[in-house]
C-alpha cells in the first residue's frame, strides 16, 4: 500500500543582526536583548478524554527585550509522562507559531506586543493512554526573533510553571498490527556486499487504532542463523513535520509506507535473508511481537559462490536504422552449482532498450547470453545492473545499481557516417503555366548512399537572382537506396521564368544533405530546370 507523503511544514526564521554603536571612535556590538517565559498554565487542569473529542488550551506569556524585534516565533513540545519522573512515552505533540505566517497551531492573544506576547495553543487530547489516566507535560519550549535572540527551555526549567495537565483516558492494552511488509518498491530484492557494507530498505504499513504508532524494529535472518536489525521511529522535525513513514494520520493511528533500513556488513553470508521478526510499539508503550516469520526475502551475495566476467554485447554498435534489433548480452560464468538459468539486465536508458527474455543460453564454449532488444534510430543504453542466477539459486550481481563491479557495457546505435547521397535527378513536367497550381510536379532522385535512410525533404525553386522560393517539405517514405519521388504543386505567385530545383534530404538521425542550392553541391548531371510560362 503506497500512500502520499503527508508533511507538516514549520518554517524557522532566525537572523542575527548586530547593532553597532560608536564609543570613543570605535564600533562595538550591542546586545540584542533576552527572552523569558513569565507565565504558563493549562485550561482546564484536568479533562476526561474517555468519550473522545476533549481539548485543553495551553496559554503562556513571553518577553523579549530586543528593541527592534518584530515578534517572537515559538515551538512547543507536549509529551506523555512515563511511570517514573523524567521519562516520557510516545511521539510528542508539537505546536508552532511563526511571525508573519497564517493558519498556524498557535495564536497570539490580542493586545500582545513584539516585546511582550501571550500565546494560546488548543490541543485535542488523545482518548487512549498507557492506563486510565495520563499526565501531559510541556517538555520543551523554543522561541526566537529576527534580532538573533532565542530561548530554549526544557521540562526542568518549565516546571516552575503550571506546565502539566491530567487526562482521564481509556487504557490501551494492545500493540500495533502491520500489513504489506515488502522490499521497498524502489529497490530490487538483491544486496551486494563486497568490501563495503550495503543496505536494504523494507516497507510496511502499521496500524494502532488507539494510542497510535510510535516506531518499530525488523529482524532479518540469513544463512547459518545470522541476524541483523533495523528500526524506524515517528519523530517530529521542524522542516517536515511528522516523519518516519510516508503517510501518518492524525494521532498516528495509521502509518503507511514505514521504511526500515537494514545494514548488511561487508561479506555478509551469501544466500537468502528474510524478515523473521517484527516488533511494533505504540504511544502507550505497548509492543507487539511477530516472530517465526519468513517474509520479504532478499538475495545477498559478494559474488563469492557464483561470479562472471567478459561481459559483451553482440553486435555493438547496432545498426537499427532499418528497424529494432535483438542482440545478445553475454558473459562467462565462474563457480556456481549447475548452469546459469537466468540473467536480468537493466539499463539507465529511457530510449526503449528492454530485455525480451531472462532465460539464459549456454554456448559450447561455456559463455552465457540472453536476448536484449534495442530500439530503432538513435539510442545509447548503459547497462547499470546484471543479476545472474544459477540452477542452485546462487546469485551474482554486477553494476552500479547494486554498488558492484561495473560490466563496462554501453550499447549504442551505429553512427550515422554516410549522409544522404543521390546520383541522378529528373523532373516531370519541366514546363508549367504560371496559373496552374493543381498539377503535381514530380522530382525523382536516386538515393545512392545513406547510413540512416532518407525520411524527410525540403524542396525549393531558385530564381535567376538566386532567391529561394519554398515549394514543399515533409516526410518521405524511408529509403535506403533507389528512386525516391517527391511531388509538389507550383507555389502561388510564381512569376513566369526559368527556375532551378534545389532539394534538402534528411535522414532518421536528423542529418541532411543539400543539392542544387547556389554555391552548394550541384545536382548530379547538372541543374534540374522548371520553366514557368
Amino acid at each position: 500500500m503506497r500512500r502520499r507523503l503527508r508533511r507538516m511544514i514549520a518554517a524557522i526564521g532566525a537572523g542575527l543582526a548586530l547593532a553597532l554603536t560608536p564609543i570613543t571612535g570605535t564600533a562595538v556590538a550591542q546586545e540584542t536583548g533576552a527572552m523569558a517565559v513569565t507565565d504558563m498554565d493549562f485550561t482546564p487542569f484536568a479533562v476526561d478524554a474517555t468519550p473522545g473529542g476533549e481539548t485543553v488550551t495551553l496559554r503562556w506569556t513571553m518577553t523579549d527585550t530586543a528593541p527592534e524585534t518584530d515578534g517572537m516565533s515559538a515551538r512547543v513540545y507536549l509529551r506523555r509522562q512515563g511511570a517514573t519522573a523524567g521519562t516520557y512515552l510516545g511521539v510528542p505533540l508539537v505546536g508552532t507559531y511563526d511571525v508573519g505566517s497564517s493558519g498556524q497551531d498557535i495564536t497570539v492573544v490580542p493586545g500582545s506586543t513584539p516585546q511582550r506576547a501571550t500565546y494560546e495553543w488548543t490541543v485535542a487530547v488523545p482518548q487512549y493512554a498507557a492506563g486510565t489516566s495520563v499526565t501531559w507535560a510541556v517538555t520543551r519550549l523554543e522561541a526566537w526573533d529576527n534580532q538573533g535572540t532565542s530561548l530554549d527551555w526544557d521540562a526542568a526549567r518549565l516546571s516552575a510553571f503550571h506546565h502539566t495537565f491530567e487526562a482521564k483516558t481509556l487504557a490501551d492494552v494492545r500493540g500495533p498490527t502491520y500489513e504489506d511488509l515488502a522490499v521497498d518498491y524502489e529497490r530490487q530484492p538483491y544486496v551486494y556486499v563486497g568490501e563495503d557494507a550495503s543496505t536494504m530498505t523494507y516497507d510496511l504499513d502499521v496500524h494502532d487504532p488507539q494510542a497510535g504508532v510510535s516506531g518499530g524494529t525488523l529482524t532479518v535472518t540469513g544463512p547459518g542463523g545470522q541476524r541483523l536489525t533495523g528500526s524506524f521511529a515517528i519523530e517530529w522535525t521542524w522542516y517536515a513535520g511528522y516523519q518516519g513513514c510516508g503517510y501518518i494520520e492524525w494521532g498516528q493511528t495509521y502509518a503507511g509506507s514505514c521504511r526500515v533500513s537494514v545494514t548488511f556488513p561487508a561479506h555478509a553470508a551469501s544466500g537468502t535473508w528474510t524478515v523473521s521478526r517484527v516488533e511494533l510499539t505504540d504511544n502507550a508503550g505497548n509492543t507487539s511481537t511477530y516472530s517465526d516469520l519468513s517474509a520479504a526475502p532478499v538475495h545477498v551475495t559478494s559474488n563469492d559462490v557464483l561470479s562472471a566476467d567478459g561481459f559483451t554485447a553482440t553486435p555493438n554498435p547496432v545498426d537499427t536504422w532499418h528497424g529494432a534489433r535483438t542482440i545478445k548480452v553475454g558473459f562467462r560464468p565462474h563457480g556456481g552449482q549447475g548452469e546459469v538459468v537466468s540473467a536480468v539486465v537493466t539499463t539507465d536508458s529511457a530510449n526503449g532498450c528492454r530485455q525480451t527474455s531472462t532465460t539464459a543460453t549456454t554456448a559450447a564454449d561455456g559463455t552465457v547470453s540472453v536476448n536484449y532488444d534495442v530500439p530503432r534510430r538513435v539510442f545509447t543504453c548503459h547497462i547499470t545492473g546484471v543479476i545472474i542466477t544459477d540452477h542452485a539459486g546462487n546469485v551474482a550481481l554486477y553494476g552500479s545499481e547494486f554498488g558492484a563491479s561495473e560490466t563496462g557495457l554501453t550499447i549504442a546505435s551505429a553512427p550515422d557516417t554516410v549522409l544522404p547521397e543521390i546520383d541522378r535527378a529528373t523532373l516531370t513536367p519541366t514546363t508549367i503555366p504560371a496559373t496552374e497550381h493543381f498539377t503535381d510536379i514530380r522530382l525523382t532522385v536516386n538515393v545512392s548512399g545513406t547510413t540512416a535512410g532518407v525520411n524527410g525533404y525540403d524542396l525549393y525553386l531558385i530564381d535567376s537572382s538566386g532567391q529561394r522560393i519554398p515549394a514543399a517539405s515533409g516526410g518521405a517514405p524511408l529509403t535506403f537506396g533507389g528512386p525516391l519521388t517527391l511531388s509538389f504543386p507550383l507555389p502561388s505567385d510564381v512569376a513566369p521564368g526559368a527556375y532551378t530545383i534545389a532539394v534538402r534530404l534528411s535522414d532518421q538521425a536528423g542529418k541532411s544533405s543539400s543539392f542544387g542550392f547556389p554555391n552548394g553541391t550541384p545536382m548530379p548531371g547538372g541543374p534540374v530546370t522548371l520553366t514557368v510560362t
